[in-house]
């Protein structure tokens, strides 16, 4: 018989069979869409699938094991069998060769196989075969009363010698009788081994329940890649959603810087107008911000001050200066923001 499992990795549990092979390595396929993304350290995955496939190969490797214990014990009734069966023969042979002896004592005693000489003899073996229990005959009533009056009286010298060689003959029958029994215990032995092990199917049980162990553990090791895979998918979304953040805040800041360089700029244009309406132009916007840098009123005491002509005109080139520098800040933080 055949016994080969495949594991559903990179163990060793040998294939039970090439249908079950092809299937297993179809899920093996299946399992492993994650694990080559992951790369775990200590693995508990790959743990997992060594447990399942140790299980496996542990239940199939006993029920194998066992197999073979049967198989063993066939063969051994076997061998005893072939061993009796020779004793067998060699029993017989010996009582063959008894019977030639008998045989050539009769005809050196010269007695003929009708006399009544003979006829006693094979009285007094058959009485003889009765009481050893190598026979199941029964004498009877007239045979019993003539053995005891043989015994009673004296044997003849012929006779004496042929009881000796039929007590040798009666050895090699029972000997005989107990290799037949044996031989038919074998036989007994091998058909009830046959005929139990009709009833199940041990390397089919255990072959099935290695393949739903190593079906479980799939199962379970796919569980524990989605798990891990829905884990590092949320760590990246939670990293993404840090950096987005982040990202936003620099937005907002670069908003606010800009927002500040507008409100600069109202500020230097009512300066520069010295009218209300850009002064309330730069108030408001100062409102909107709510800007505690910026003091209206200063703008306000400046638009309105009684300075000389030098002095404004020195300060109206200071303010187009600062507005040169503050049209180029204007510029980059919108490039900024582009980007």
């Amino acid at each position: 018989m055949s016994l080969t499992i495949k594991a559903f990795d990179a163990g060793n549990v040998e294939n039970i069979s090439g249908q079950n092979a092809e299937r297993m390595a179809a899920k093996e396929e299946q399992k492993s869409i994650f694990g080559g993304n992951l790369n775990l350290a200590n693995d508990p995955i790959e743990q997992r699938r060594k447990e399942a496939q140790e299980k496996a190969w542990n239940i199939v490797k006993n029920a194998w094991d066992n197999d073979c214990a049967v198989d063993g014990m066939i063969e051994a009734r076997r061998n005893h069998y072939a061993q009796m069966q020779a004793l067998k023969e060699e029993a017989t042979a010996g009582l063959s060769d008894i019977e030639e002896e008998k045989e050539v004592l009769r005809e050196l005693y010269d007695v003929d196989e009708d006399s009544r000489e003979q006829k006693d003899l094979e009285l007094l073996e058959k009485a003889q075969d009765i009481q050893s229990g190598v026979s199941k005959e029964t004498l009877t009533a007239e045979e019993s009363k003539r053995v005891a009056e043989l015994y009673q009286g004296a044997l003849t010298e012929y006779q004496s010698r042929g009881l000796e060689l039929n007590e040798r003959a009666i050895e090699r029958k029972k000997q005989i009788a107990d290799v037949d029994k044996q031989m038919r215990d074998d036989i007994a032995d091998i058909h009830s081994i046959k005929q139990e092990r009709l009833k199940s199917n041990p390397m089919l049980e255990a072959q099935k329940a290695a393949e739903e162990i190593l079906d479980a553990a799939n199962d379970e090791v796919i569980g524990m890649l989605i798990q891990e895979s829905q884990e590092y998918i949320d760590e990246k979304m939670a990293e993404e959603k840090e950096d987005a953040e982040k990202s936003m805040e620099e937005k907002e800041e670069r908003e606010e810087q800009l927002d500040e360089l507008k409100l600069k700029r109202a500020v230097q244009e009512a300066l520069i107008e010295g009218t209300k309406e850009a002064v309330e132009k730069a108030k408001a916007m100062e409102r909107r911000m709510e800007s505690p840098e910026v003091e209206i009123s200063e703008m306000i005491d400046i638009a309105q001050g009684d300075s000389a002509a030098t002095d404004v005109g020195q300060s109206l080139d200071e303010i187009k200066n600062s507005m040169n520098l503050l049209e180029a800040d204007l510029k980059g933080i919108k490039v900024d923001k582009e980007v």
